[in-house]
């Protein structure tokens, strides 16, 4: 089984003493293929930006992740953007909706521990593992 998956994946992945760290490595081991959206990506370094995260901790956990065997990064496309632009209501919802973009088009169920994002991908026809 494959899966998009979200940014807080791999923010619960990264990190021990979060919430969902079990569920998230659990799934992640399950998965053969991981397609990470480049906005994810992006989405990843900004948070650890935010919490102020050594720099040097945070290169090391991207090139983790770029690199791993289980894992193509989806590059951003004209579609989704156009896709999230069209359907936004909020800022907020501009990546979740560039994430549902790269799903939709790779016939894949998202992975994603945000329920605000599941409802969104039930309504729009993504399957959520």
């Amino acid at each position: 089984m494959s899966a998009v998956l979200d940014t807080n994946v791999l923010i619960y992945d990264t990190f021990e003493d979060s919430s969902h760290h079990g569920e998230a490595k659990v799934k992640l081991d399950e998965l053969k293929k991981w397609y990470i959206p480049a906005i994810a990506m992006h989405e990843y370094v900004w948070f650890m930006k935010g919490e102020e995260i050594d720099l040097s901790f945070t290169k090391s956990k991207v090139v983790e992740y770029v690199t791993h065997e289980k894992v193509e990064i989806i590059p951003d496309e004209v579609d989704g953007i156009l896709f999230s632009a069209e359907r936004m209501d909020t800022y907020h919802d501009y990546n979740d909706y560039v994430i549902l973009a790269v799903a939709r088009k790779l016939g894949e169920p998202i992975l994603t521990f945000d329920h605000r994002l599941r409802g969104i991908a039930s309504k729009i026809g993504v399957s959520i593992t």
